[in-house]
């Protein structure tokens, strides 16, 4: 089988570095929910505002914000702005739903020992890897569950001295790997005792144990690899995760209202995604020599979600002519009606100025406007049950929002040109230029 090189292994050493500290854990901490009510009422007018995909933009748009939640949507000559009620100049600008990041990760070595990080630091941190970039909700694929845990209880706080701005965390904490399959990018630099933490079920009953105990310990979803790169024997081989365990470990998280995501790897590894009921890609293969018409129809049949994490693959400066296969690859899942989250990889990928070509390399897959926007917050606003409050610019929502520098239907660069960030009518990350 023809596969291409993982451009995540080259990046391998940040997810490495923060594994190592998993000793240094011994218990999650639990997340609280954010109790306290911003009580104040905002107005964003004059943009142009996008309200949801494929919806009629309103060009001289309001956006009437009290109490975390809009209230008002419509032309600025049709609504009412009450006296008093704090106002933002829009007017050159777009205004549309909160992002989401469907894959993220807190690995990097600053991310350590969040639950006492200057409350200024850990909100910068956030800011300049989400927030920035619009990001209200996002879904950590794979770190250290405990941390990430502290990071979204200081995000959740009630208590205003330690509460930091940022979005939404949902987290996988660790993945599940095959047995004898943790990648050899890891067993090659992790030492022995960090290896033996990391669940390798064998069996069934072993994918059912590791499940209920992330869930327990506070995960939101399980995730799988469903093929590993390996060496044995001093080859280089795939090697993939029983389907026994697969749908053992999937049909236990189903059972408690979770999904599942999967590293797939190679087209084996959605061959298992299929079978095994899996619900996301959390990347899609590195084999488009074998991608074809079948997998996808069965792909979409099954109901699965694709995360592309596109600039994962490409080069330095964008993709060569091997991964424009992997460009149609996502282009045949979206023509195919199958559902396309966004995802960067952030976390992972410490370049974050990186995640501007995720948005060109969708563009240059052949995803339209409305497809990209329909990836960032509708999408994954039903995938993830949260659709009846956010991702659409609607009355009833929360208030997330993001207002952007320029038009990204005319510019697709323009969704990465952030200019303000709203959570809950909350104002987390505002340039220079606001």
């Amino acid at each position: 089988m023809k596969v291409l090189p993982l451009r995540s292994i080259r990046r391998a050493g940040i997810f490495i570095i923060v594994l190592s500290s998993l000793a240094l854990w011994l218990s999650p901490l639990a997340s609280t929910r954010q109790s306290a009510s911003t009580n104040h009422r905002l107005a964003l007018v004059g943009g142009t505002i996008y309200p949801a995909p494929s919806q009629r933009p309103i060009t001289n748009g309001v956006v009437l914000i009290e109490n975390e939640k809009i209230i008002e949507v419509g032309e600025k000559g049709k609504v009412q702005i009450p006296p008093g009620v704090q106002t933002i100049d829009c007017t050159g600008r777009t205004i549309v739903a909160g992002f989401w990041n469907s894959h993220v990760h807190f690995t990097e070595p600053k991310w350590q020992n969040a639950a006492n990080l200057a409350q200024a630091q850990l909100s910068k941190q956030l800011q300049e890897m989400l927030t920035r970039y619009g990001f209200t909700s996002v879904v950590d694929t794979g770190s250290l569950l405990p941390n990430t845990l502290a990071i979204r209880a200081r995000i959740e706080s009630s208590d205003v001295a330690n509460r930091v701005a940022g979005p939404r965390i949902l987290t996988a904490g660790s993945p599940l790997f095959p047995k004898d399959g943790i990648p050899y990018y890891l067993v090659d630099t992790l030492p022995p005792d960090i290896l033996k933490l990391l669940d390798q079920p064998a069996t069934p009953a072993d994918a059912v144990r590791a499940v209920d105990e992330h869930l327990a310990q506070g995960a939101d979803i399980i995730k799988l690899f469903t093929v590993s790169p390996v060496h044995r024997e001093g080859k280089f081989i795939w090697c993939p995760m029983p389907l026994a365990v697969v749908q053992a470990a999937t049909a236990e998280a189903h059972r408690k209202g979770k999904l599942v995501f999967a590293h797939p790897s190679t087209v084996e590894g959605a061959e298992l995604v299929i079978r095994g009921q899996v619900d996301v890609l959390a990347h899609t293969v590195e084999d488009p020599e074998h991608w074809g018409n079948s997998l996808v129809a069965r792909l979409k049949a099954a109901n699965v979600s694709l995360i592309p994490t596109l600039t994962l693959f490409s080069g330095e400066n964008g993709p060569d002519a091997a991964h424009e296969g992997i460009l149609r690859e996502v282009k045949s899942y979206a023509d195919a009606g199958g559902q396309i989250l966004f995802g960067s990889d952030i976390g992972y990928l410490s370049d974050y100025p990186l995640l501007t070509r995720e948005f060109e390399l969708l563009h240059r897959a052949g995803l339209t406007f409305d497809q990209i926007l329909a990836s960032l917050t509708t999408a994954p606003a039903v995938r993830f049950g949260f659709a009846a409050t956010t991702g659409r610019v609607a009355v009833g929502q929360d208030a997330d929002l993001v207002v952007l520098n320029g038009d990204p239907t005319r510019d697709i660069r323009a969704f990465s040109r952030v200019a303000l960030t709203l959570r809950s009518g909350n104002i987390i990350y505002r340039d220079a230029t606001m």
